[in-house]
């Protein structure tokens, strides 16, 4: 269909990459000018202080002058915790080269330092993803470290990047066993919906949906990805949901009206394309939609209306060429018919 639609990076970023990002650090212990006491050297006690220092400065969101702090103290000591920490500051910094080799670093030197693998596979589960390096390292990881379900869920989403769709839904199926929860259900669901797996994704979709509370753009989402997989009444009623809690966006209208449209309301479907240009009058998309509408009812010269006001609105964009590639199409027919 021609509706533009949200980025499934936006909702990846949102579900999937929930268990994905970067770990939180620990509470850091309190900041102190003093080396710890039992430091077996001047060396040993400067870089402990660095450390503690690095970790305070990341705790108050300060994060270039934790990075010097960090860095000093990984030059007079190499640490797994001094790397690590490095790497979560070069990451918030915007330097992912930098923040992986600091991770690397810390493995090398523990490679059960769970918090490591987090973040690394995160990494390489980022754009542009490398899903055969995450898969390494956490395949490595998760026989090492026991009863961490991060470092499997990352597991699971890094084979449903690389469209090996059995062996990630065994993975999420077995997180989903030890208890089930809306974010991580969203995440097999979307894996599915990503591998044009349409009726099991249908299947957690319709899970999720049951799940989701009052959470608008959540519903939203449910009821374009429950239209996707033909769901279309479950499409409807997700919207019909999330419209009694927030009327005023034009897409979820012309969304819902599209999945009417496909369970043979003509009339539903139609109300909801009108309803979207009364909350938006420049909506070129609802106005692309209402001429398709009223060309089905035979209204033509009401159709090429709507069809010429989403051309002047949508100008090049997809709708605006969808819009000029349908009115050039009814205007050739009717010049024919006369």
């Amino acid at each position: 269909m021609m509706l533009e639609t949200m980025k499934r990076s936006a909702f990846l970023a949102l579900a999937a990459l929930a268990a994905c990002g970067p770990a939180e650090p620990p509470r850091p212990p309190p900041l102190t000018a003093d080396p710890p006491i039992g430091a077996s050297s001047a060396d040993d006690g400067a870089a402990a202080t660095a450390l503690q220092r690095g970790i305070a400065y990341i705790k108050n969101d300060k994060y270039p002058e934790a990075k010097q702090h960090l860095e000093q103290s990984v030059q007079l000591k190499k640490s797994s915790e001094g790397e690590y920490y490095l790497g979560v500051v070069r990451e918030k910094l915007g330097d992912k080269a930098g923040a992986e080799e600091a991770y690397k670093a810390a493995l090398e030197l523990d490679p059960a330092f769970a918090e490591a693998v987090a973040n690394l596979s995160a990494l390489y589960l980022d754009d542009p993803a490398r899903p055969d390096l995450a898969i390494k390292i956490l395949t490595a990881a998760i026989e090492k470290i026991q009863g961490d379900d991060r470092l499997v869920q990352n597991l699971a989403y890094a084979h449903g990047l690389k469209g090996e769709v059995d062996a990630s839904s065994k993975l999420y199926e077995q997180l989903l066993r030890k208890g089930d929860n809306l974010p991580l259900r969203f995440a097999y669901a979307s894996m599915l919906f990503d591998n044009k797996q349409a009726d099991k994704a249908a299947v957690e979709l319709k899970k999720c949906l049951a799940a989701t509370a009052d959470d608008a753009p959540m519903l939203v989402t449910l009821g374009r990805m429950l239209g996707g997989v033909k769901a279309y009444g479950d499409c409807v009623a997700a919207i019909d949901r999330a419209l009694k809690l927030k009327s005023d966006d034009p897409e979820w209208y012309v969304r819902r009206g599209i999945c009417k449209y496909e369970i043979d309301d003509e009339i539903g479907a139609s109300a909801d394309f009108q309803a979207s240009i009364k909350v938006d009058p420049k909506f070129a998309t609802g106005h692309y939609y209402l001429g398709r509408s009223l060309l089905r009812e035979k209204k033509r010269l009401q159709a090429i209306t709507e069809l010429e006001k989403a051309v002047a609105l949508g100008g090049d964009s997809e709708i605006g060429r969808a819009a000029k590639v349908k009115l050039d199409e009814v205007k050739s027919a009717t010049f024919k018919k006369k």
